[in-house]
């Protein structure tokens, strides 16, 4: 997918929904810098649960959402104020709204303010232009040198994720491969019931557990974890198996999770804490 099939792709999740849809659109087409990078309806994990902002810029950390009439009831005002603290603590990220109940010149000045706004910040000299190429090609990550979650990292398929850690793969399917480190390995899960495994993340993801539905099965695999004693199946890699919001499969990184040996057991299932969101990459090593 190229950059022109995105942008197309992404302001088209908007056609149903006409406030939304202009506000939209009129900042990209303002912007008209494709070295910006937009996500329109993007997931964001809560606490307790998920929101849904309407459009956000991954380079700046910054989510715009649309507020229309629904959204000044008191309820909906006390459940926003909730729903943007969350946003925040998650993430740090900033959220600037939209009154779009206003007139029509007061819409418009304050797209014209946030369009600004992110000028100013693409001149920071920080600034990293937006390459659809690079962002799922391992050489971008293996050269810097880590991958870190808050540059919001998926790959397209196994092989490229695991070539970010010494694999020089040209196909792989497995659900888990090596790492440099003999204690950790590299894991791709579903994260939702499939087949015979029922593996679960937290609404802050956090939390894995992993479990096998087959009550024998389950008890072997637990088992055979928590009897490491070398530690050798106690550290992972997790890239998660999702769909992204145009519906394409991805692998996203979700962090370095750890074994809780305290509280997994054979009913629960493996319980996996995340305890780093920033792990190291490896080249390919030189014959």
């Amino acid at each position: 997918m190229d950059k022109k099939e995105y942008i197309i792709r992404q302001l088209g999740r908007t056609k149903n929904k006409r406030y939304e849809s202009y506000v939209v659109t009129r900042i990209v087409h303002l912007l008209n810098d494709f070295s910006i990078k937009f996500v329109t309806q993007q997931y964001v994990s809560r606490p307790e649960g998920r929101a849904l902002t309407d459009l956000f810029f991954p380079q700046f950390g910054i989510h715009i959402e649309v507020d229309e009439g629904q959204h000044f009831t008191c309820a909906a005002i006390k459940e926003d104020k909730v729903r943007e603290a969350d946003i925040v603590n998650a993430t740090g990220h900033e959220i600037i709204r939209v009154d779009v109940t206003k007139s029509f010149e007061k819409i418009n000045s304050k797209i014209d303010e946030i369009v600004e706004k992110l000028k100013v910040l693409r001149c920071n000299e920080q600034f990293s232009a937006w390459d659809i190429d690079s962002e799922f090609d391992p050489q971008t990550y293996i050269q810097r040198g880590y991958i870190d979650i808050v540059d919001h990292v998926a790959f397209k398929t196994i092989k490229d994720a695991c070539n970010c850690f010494g694999h020089n793969y040209s196909g792989y399917q497995r659900a888990g491969a090596t790492h440099p480190n003999p204690h950790i390995m590299l894991w791709f899960p579903k994260l939702f019931p499939n087949g015979e495994w029922d593996n679960q993340i937290s609404n802050d993801e956090k939390t894995i557990i992993e479990r096998n539905m087959n009550d024998i099965k389950a008890r072997e695999h637990i088992f055979s974890h928590l009897n490491d004693k070398e530690k050798h199946k106690h550290q992972r890699i997790v890239f998660a198996k999702v769909r992204d919001n145009l519906g394409d499969t991805l692998y996203r990184f979700r962090g370095l999770y750890s074994l809780d040996v305290q509280k997994s057991n054979e009913n629960t299932g493996l319980v996996w804490k995340r305890t780093k969101t920033k792990v190291n990459t490896y080249p390919q090593p030189k014959n």
